[in-house]
């Protein structure tokens, strides 16, 4: 399943496909995990206007920052900021983020996930699976995974680092985080067997969204010298 760590983990295999100029590839990777941030208005939307997890899920998540519209937001943005800065790669760094977002976010949602994408969202959306019907708990089970995700994303980050002997003063720290995860994921997956929907997805969603989510965005800019080795 297309978690955000999967996405990583793909953007990082991929990283050197598209282009090797300076910044590019950290731009890919980050790109590549992005658009999940529409997650935060779907979780305000859950806790401060109790909304319904389904429908908060259905009104916010994979709409805007799943559209073509958004690679393109992102690209004009940074080659406005070229017209000021000359620092060519601050664009590398916004058209890695524009293809990750489009070409390895996107478009693998659509072929590896169960809900619709909104490429030309409000206007249009596809759905490959829409005659799969999960129930909450394999929908619970499927939440869970995405610690294990990022906990693979931070392993496979470490691994490069070896590799290439690069972020050597991080890479314990991130070692840490990646067994953080890990344990995440094994508390979720036993809780997906206990809670009830509406519960879990709100204690999966504050957690994944103000915890895992922006640590997962942190660590990767920290290690962009083994993302960009």
């Amino acid at each position: 399943m297309p978690h955000p760590g999967f996405h990583g983990v793909i953007a990082l295999a991929a990283r050197k496909t598209f282009s090797t100029k300076q910044w590019f590839a950290l731009g890919l990777v980050f790109g590549s995990m992005l658009p999940d941030a529409d997650g935060y208005p779907q979780a305000f939307a859950i806790m401060l206007q109790g909304m319904d997890p389904l429908l908060a899920e259905e009104t916010f998540h994979r709409t805007f920052t799943h559209t073509l519209f958004f690679p393109l937001a992102i690209a004009s943005i940074f080659l406005v900021i070229r017209l000021f800065r000359k620092d060519r790669s601050l664009l590398n760094f916004g058209l890695g983020m524009a293809t990750g977002s489009a070409l390895l976010h996107s478009l693998v949602d659509i072929l590896g996930f169960f809900d619709g994408v909104g490429l030309f969202w409000p206007l249009w959306s596809i759905n490959l699976y829409e005659n799969v019907k999960l129930t909450d708990l394999q929908s619970q089970m499927l939440r869970s995974v995405n610690f294990l995700a990022f906990a693979l994303y931070m392993w496979y980050l470490l691994s490069i680092a070896k590799q290439k002997n690069t972020n050597t003063g991080y890479a314990s720290r991130l070692k840490t985080y990646a067994i953080a995860q890990a344990a995440l994921f094994l508390i979720f997956f036993a809780l997906a067997f206990i809670l009830p929907f509406e519960t879990y997805n709100t204690m999966d969603g504050a957690v994944f969204l103000f915890l895992a989510f922006p640590n997962i965005l942190w660590a990767t800019w920290k290690m962009r010298e083994t993302i960009e080795a």
